[in-house]
């Protein structure tokens, strides 16, 4: 499975290449590398498919596989 990530380094980004992979996969989870804290967000993409985005600070990248272990 290939888990889309977004490297961002602020909150007001679109993720518009983001949400058009999401569009195309069949699943439903999303990772933004950010320098915001860490969250869980329900997101929409422009065509209606509803995912949840993993919003993931720089310093916890190393901790990605198993982040994403606890919340797929």
């Amino acid at each position: 499975m290939a888990i889309p990530v977004e490297v961002k380094s602020g909150h007001s980004s679109k993720l518009k290449s983001l949400h058009l992979f999401m569009d195309e996969c069949p699943h439903n989870i999303a990772v933004r590398v950010w320098s915001q804290p860490f969250s869980i967000d329900d997101a929409v993409t422009q065509g209606g498919k509803k995912f949840r985005l993993i919003n993931l600070p720089f310093y916890y990248a190393g901790q990605l596989e198993e982040i994403l272990k606890q919340h797929v």
